[in-house]
């Protein structure tokens, strides 16, 4: 995969904080969330975080 500098060490820091076998691994798992989270959006759906704290927000990456 040909990415810049600064996307592979993002990938990377990924690969290390989940434990992901590959890059690859870590690019098909964010393309699967990326995908859940604009089927919810296209539906009218939300995504909610829920903090450590108990409180919750909805996921705005869009």
């Amino acid at each position: 995969m040909d990415v810049t500098p600064e996307a592979k060490d993002r990938l990377e820091s990924v690969q290390r904080k989940s434990g992901a076998g590959t890059l690859i691994e870590v690019f098909k798992k964010a393309m699967a969330l990326y995908e859940l989270v604009l089927d919810q959006q296209a539906s009218k759906g939300k995504v909610i975080l829920e903090n450590p704290d108990g409180s919750r927000e909805v996921l705005r990456i869009l």
